[in-house]
């Protein structure tokens, strides 16, 4: 028995060495709050990812509103409070074995492609909702709609798979015929609508559309409506296309338009809604390609807007905030420029990724790693900070929030000292753009309640059909009952005979009558023959 517990207890004792060596290590990597201070930078917290060290690391790192969520390269998604670092759930979706895709998150759900199978998850708790194999190789991400993920393939088509939620029971249309409720009680049935989502299990056959080349950059969902939905998505033979799918009639996906770029599209497209202020805005796709030129090209259309060469290879996402696209170069240079007219505002040189803005200054990576506080107006770098060891920086156009990751799985969360809330970008056009996608949603639920109530109202005219044919019965008739007496007829032909007699009286010399015509008349009634 001893020979038995010592090597086990020796393992023991190696491993709680080794995660006390990581832990140390993941706080040696750690910004004080002094050092964040010195830079006008607080730390609200950091959260550690669970990595097994030495045999896997984090990969993927995506922010959607309030959630963080960190994949790591053997299929486990951690996800992550965004303003307080608290651990919402952590699970294994898919085989270790087999390579993920970066994930895509919604409203509700999160979608994560795992080898050759597409998993859907609540995003708010992780509860597995749907689950499929997918017909080919993918090549990218997924991408989520209200009601549709979208996976680009390896043979240059883009799959799109339906997501419908399950038939409503009794109780929750009997819900739905209440009166409105209170701002206490929508919030705990929203919060139970979080818990409780769920999606139907029937696997429709997806509708795709065949692209030139392949789509190595994950896809973009653009903009959804009561009539539609639109997506971006480029590939590798130096086009940008733009497909939708009509809500209406969802039998296809359809390529609305398509924009040749010369050379491949390496970075992620950014979008800018519409401006709701506007009526006839349209929203902007900006996109960068490998020869250097920067390109924004209107959503409804498909026309460009304008195009600006930066001189150097391109591989990073641009980004988009208010009247400003910031794009930074393979070897090094960040432009800014204005998003109506593409003209350059300023540049700021050695500047390789876009991190976060605020109202005052733009933070991005320059080309040995540090973080670099550049001046919002002109470009001009005001500090930088060493983080050579946070190798992911979150590309964040959303809000100001500054998110370093090592491969190790340390999270950390920097902002300005005097922000103690988020600064969101863009805020009321990405309200309005949800509010119409909810339009949408609502208008499509209750189209496909309309036919249930109005089958009652169309067998209604069928049974009035028989009141219809009684009008026309000859009972109804009113013509019959109005003809003149047979007596009438008779004074009518008794009026002409007299009429006659009295003739023959006034001349006797009348063929017809007079005594020759009564002679023949007794002729032929004694000889008829």
């Amino acid at each position: 028995m001893c020979r038995r517990f010592f090597p086990l207890a020796f393992a023991v004792v190696m491993a709680a060495v080794g995660a006390a060596g990581s832990a140390l290590s993941a706080a040696s990597d750690l910004i004080s709050e002094t050092e964040a201070a010195q830079h006008g930078l607080t730390r609200p917290w950091f959260a550690q990812v669970g990595v097994d060290s030495g045999q896997g690391q984090l990969c993927d790192l995506i922010l959607y509103k309030d959630a963080l969520y960190a994949q790591t390269d053997k299929a486990v998604v951690h996800a992550i409070d965004a303003e307080t670092g608290r651990t919402l759930w952590c699970k294994q979706v898919g085989q270790a074995r087999y390579p993920s895709m970066p994930p895509d998150a919604n409203r509700d759900l999160l979608a994560v492609v795992n080898g050759s199978r597409l998993y859907v998850l609540n995003r708010f708790n992780g509860d597995l909702l749907y689950q499929r194999e997918i017909e080919n190789a993918p090549d990218a991400g997924p991408v989520l709609s209200a009601k549709r993920v979208y996976i680009p393939m390896s043979n240059g088509r883009l799959i799109a798979y339906r997501l419908d939620p399950p038939s409503e029971s009794k109780k929750e249309e009997g819900q739905k015929s209440k009166k409105s409720p209170t701002p206490e009680e929508k919030s705990q049935l929203d919060a139970e609508r979080r818990q409780n989502l769920r999606l139907s299990q029937q696997l429709a056959p997806p509708v795709f559309c065949q692209s030139f080349g392949q789509a190595l950059v994950q896809p973009l969902m653009v903009r959804e409506n009561a009539n539609e939905e639109s997506i971006v998505w480029p590939t590798d033979r130096g086009y940008l296309n733009v497909g939708s799918v009509n809500r209406r009639a969802e039998d296809s996906l359809t390529l609305k338009f398509r924009v040749e770029t010369g050379t491949a599209v390496a970075g992620r497209p950014a979008y800018l809604p519409p401006d709701p202020k506007v009526p006839s805005d349209s929203g902007l796709i900006v996109a960068v390609s490998r020869d250097g030129y920067v390109h924004a090209i209107q959503e409804k259309n498909g026309e460009y807007l304008w195009r600006f060469p930066t001189g150097e290879a391109v591989v990073a996402s641009p980004a988009v905030i208010g009247n400003h696209v910031y794009v930074s170069t393979q070897l090094g240079g960040m432009y800014c420029l204005e998003v109506k007219s593409g003209k350059n505002l300023w540049f700021a040189p050695n500047v390789v990724q876009f991190v976060a803005a605020s109202k005052s200054r733009v933070y991005a990576a320059d080309n040995i790693g540090r973080l670099v506080v550049l001046n919002a107006d002109n470009g001009v770098a005001l500090d930088a900070m060493a983080t050579e060891k946070t190798f992911l920086r979150l590309h964040n156009p959303a809000n100001d929030r500054i998110y370093l990751a090592d491969s190790a799985g340390l999270i950390q969360c920097l902002h300005e000292v005097e922000q103690s809330e988020p600064i969101v970008h863009d805020k009321d056009r990405k309200e309005a753009a949800e509010a119409e996608d909810q339009v949408a949603e609502s208008k499509e639920a209750t189209e496909k309640e309309k036919p249930a109530k109005e089958k009652p109202a169309k067998k209604e005219p069928a049974k009035e059909k028989p009141a219809k044919k009684e009008r026309a019965t000859p009972k109804e008739r009113p013509a019959p009952k109005e003809r003149p007496a047979p007596k009438d007829r008779v004074k009518k032909a008794l009026s002409k005979k007299a009429g006659a007699a009295a003739g023959a009286d006034a001349n006797p010399f009348n063929q017809p009558g007079g005594d020759a015509g009564k002679d023949n008349k007794a002729k032929g009634a004694a000889n008829p023959f």
